[in-house]
């Protein structure tokens, strides 16, 4: 008996050339029609998009800047992130200020421009935000990475 084949096809997860701005838009239009496109030329967009981490959850804005080239980066927009009370800045972001989000480390390769942001940057910002979401009970951060912040930025009165 012939094998059957799937006629089906899968979205591509991956392209070793690197995906196009557009081709990252698309897809991420595709799931999030709603998006906020502030800007879209050649190979690089600038969106903003809602995400609700968990269905008892608030709505969060966050920003998608991506270029093709220099890569992608990813920020809490639309209202300041409150601190837990025995902490004194952000977990696991580049900027305190700007609220950009450290969702993985360059270095490692963890993610690169062969990868969907839809299948990756987004479902990791959704679940950073669920870790901040579980810090500001006792600012004891469990979303994993590494511990740049060890105790120095608890309270004196915690430590």
């Amino acid at each position: 008996m012939a094998r059957r084949t799937s006629y089906i096809k899968k979205p591509k997860q991956s392209n070793p050339k690197g995906f196009s701005a557009t081709k990252q838009l698309q897809h991420i239009l595709g799931l999030f029609p709603e998006a906020d496109v502030v800007k879209s030329k050649g190979n690089s967009f600038d969106l903003t998009i809602e995400i609700r981490p968990t269905p008892i959850s608030k709505k969060y804005k966050v920003r998608i800047k991506y270029d093709k080239f220099s890569g992608v980066e990813v920020f809490v927009t639309g209202e300041k992130l409150a601190i837990a009370h025995n902490r004194t800045k952000l977990p696991h972001v580049y900027s305190h200020d700007k609220q950009e989000l450290c969702l993985y480390s360059p270095g490692k390769r963890e993610w690169t421009r062969n990868k969907l942001i839809s299948s990756t940057i987004i479902p990791w910002a959704s679940e950073w935000l669920q870790f901040y979401e579980l810090w500001l009970i006792d600012g004891d951060w469990l979303g994993g990475g590494h511990d740049e912040y060890g105790n120095f930025n608890k309270s004196k009165n915690e430590r």
